[in-house]
C-alpha cells in the first residue's frame, strides 16, 4: 500500500515536470498548476513530525507595505488635478468692433476704450467721472489676475454696489469699470482701495457733484455695504499716460502729448516710443535710448539751448560742453605766457642800466667822452685833464691849488713867482686864461 502511493507521487511529479518543460516556448513559462493532494489514511506513521507521502511546499511572507510605491498600488495611475480656465471669450461673446472681452472666472464682461461705454455689441461715447474706493475686502496677489475667484468677486461686489446706488437713483447710469487695484502693501494703511471709472450716457443731466451726492448717501444709509468710501479722482491720474515720454492733458477725454523730441507710432496710444523727425543730423541731434526710452540729445561739442543745439564757446567740449581742458590750457599758457615776457623785459632793462654803469676803479686818465667842442672831428684835446679833488671835500692836508698851497711856516717855502695866466675851471680842458 505505501509502496504504491509513494509509486503515485513519484509518477505525478515527473508527468508535471515533462509537461513544464514541454510547454516552455522562447523563455516563457506557463502559468503553474497546482500539485493533487494525495490522500493519507490516520494508521500513517509520522517521520520527523511529516506525514509519509506528503509534499513540503515553502511558504513565502509576503508584505503589504512591499506593494506600495510612495502610497500608490502596483499598475495604478496617478493623474495630477490641475484647475483649468475656460476662456468665454472665444466666441467674440462682445462683437468684432471695439469692444474688448475680459474672460473671468466663470463668466465674461465687456469693456471699451476711456470714454466710451459698452452696449449691445458695440461701443458708444459717453461720460467718465473716475474714482479711487475702499472697499471691505482682503489684499491677495490674485486680485491682479483677471481669471481668479477673488478677482470676480470683487468685480460683481463692487458692480452691484454702484448698480444699486446710480441704476435708479441717476439718469444715464451704464457700467463701472474697474481700473486699477493697489497693492495694499504700496499705500500707507491697509485698507483696499480701487480705481474704478462710472460711464453715463453722453446726454446725462448729472455731473461730478451730483454723482458724488448720490453715491455718499448709498455709504451712509448702506448699513455696511461693500463700498464705505469714495472720493473723485483726477482724469489724468487715472488715464496713466506714460509720464517719461508723455504729458497728460485734458479734463474729460485726456491726450498723452510727446515730450520734445519723440513723437507716437501707430502703435502707441499713451506713450512716444520714437524720437520726432526733427531730431536729425541737420539739427546737430541725434536719438538714443536710454533705460527702454528715447531720448533726443545734442551732438559731440554742442549744448542744447532752449530746444535748438547750439556750437560750445571757446575752451568747452564735448558732450553737452562738459569738457573745458581746453579753457584750462587756454588760462595756463596765457599765465605762462605773461610770465616769460615780464622776464624778458626786466633782464632786458638789468643789462642797459649795467651797460651805462662805470666803475670809478677802472676810469681812464683820458676820458673819451671829453672832447674838443669847436673841433668838427670830436678828438680829444691836446692836454689830458688831470683829475683832481677839486669841488669835492679837501680832505685837510691837500689845498685846492697845489701851486697856492699856504703854510703856517711861511718862511720855509718860496713866494709865487710866476704869472697866474690860467685858472682852474671845470671845462673840458681843464684850464682856461684869465684874460
Amino acid at each position: 500500500m505505501r509502496r504504491s502511493v509513494l509509486l503515485a507521487l513519484w509518477l505525478g511529479l515527473v508527468l508535471s515536470l515533462l509537461k513544464a518543460e514541454a510547454s516552455t516556448v522562447n523563455g516563457t513559462t506557463p502559468h503553474p498548476k497546482e500539485l493533487p493532494t494525495p490522500k493519507t489514511t490516520a494508521n500513517a506513521s509520522t517521520v520527523n513530525g511529516t506525514t509519509p507521502g506528503s509534499t513540503v511546499m515553502p511558504t513565502t511572507e509576503t508584505n503589504a507595505n512591499a506593494s506600495t510605491v510612495n502610497g500608490t498600488t502596483p499598475g495604478s495611475t496617478v493623474m495630477p488635478t490641475t484647475e483649468t480656465n475656460v476662456d468665454f471669450c472665444s466666441e467674440h461673446p462682445c462683437g468684432i468692433n471695439f469692444a474688448t472681452c475680459i474672460s473671468l472666472k466663470s463668466k465674461y464682461t465687456c469693456q471699451c476704450r476711456y470714454g466710451f461705454y459698452y452696449s449691445d455689441k458695440n461701443c458708444y461715447k459717453g461720460q467718465v467721472y473716475p474714482a479711487t474706493i475702499a472697499v471691505r475686502a482682503l489684499y491677495t496677489s490674485s486680485l491682479h489676475n483677471v481669471n481668479s475667484t477673488e478677482y470676480e468677486k470683487l468685480f460683481d461686489n463692487v458692480s452691484a454696489f454702484f448698480r444699486g446706488a446710480l441704476q435708479h437713483n441717476a439718469t444715464g447710469y451704464m457700467q463701472t469699470n474697474i481700473i486699477e487695484i493697489q497693492d495694499a502693501r504700496e499705500s500707507r494703511n491697509s485698507v483696499l482701495n480701487v480705481t474704478v471709472t462710472n460711464l453715463f450716457t453722453w446726454d446725462t443731466t448729472e455731473n461730478a457733484t451730483t454723482i458724488n451726492d448720490i453715491i455718499q448717501h448709498a455709504i451712509e444709509n448702506g448699513n455696511m455695504s461693500y463700498v464705505y468710501s469714495y472720493e473723485v479722482a483726477e482724469h489724468c491720474s487715472v488715464y496713466k499716460c506714460d509720464n517719461r515720454t508723455t504729458d497728460c492733458h485734458g479734463s474729460m477725454f485726456p491726450e498723452c502729448k510727446c515730450k520734445p523730441g519723440l513723437a507716437k507710432t501707430i502703435w502707441d496710444d499713451r506713450s512716444c516710443s520714437v524720437c520726432s523727425e526733427s531730431c536729425s543730423a541737420a539739427s546737430y541731434k541725434y536719438c538714443v535710448r536710454e533705460e527702454g526710452v528715447p531720448k533726443c540729445k545734442c551732438m559731440a561739442n554742442y549744448k542744447n539751448m532752449t530746444g535748438d543745439c547750439v556750437a560750445c564757446p571757446v575752451g568747452y567740449a564735448g558732450e553737452d560742453c562738459s569738457d573745458n581742458s581746453e579753457l584750462i590750457l587756454i588760462i595756463v599758457g596765457t599765465v605762462l605766457g605773461a610770465v616769460v615776457l615780464i622776464l624778458v623785459i626786466a633782464v632786458s632793462i638789468v643789462s642797459v642800466r649795467a651797460k651805462h654803469k662805470q666803475n670809478p676803479e677802472k676810469k681812464s686818465l683820458i676820458n673819451p667822452g671829453y672832447t674838443n667842442k669847436n673841433t668838427s672831428d670830436e678828438r680829444p684835446s691836446l692836454f689830458p685833464r688831470v683829475q683832481t679833488t677839486s669841488g669835492h671835500t679837501n680832505p685837510g692836508y691837500q689845498p685846492n691849488n697845489p701851486y697856492d698851497m699856504r703854510s703856517t711856516n711861511r718862511d720855509n717855502f718860496p713866494e709865487r713867482d710866476y704869472d697866474n695866466l690860467y685858472e682852474a675851471s671845470q671845462e673840458p680842458r681843464g684850464f682856461r686864461r684869465k684874460y
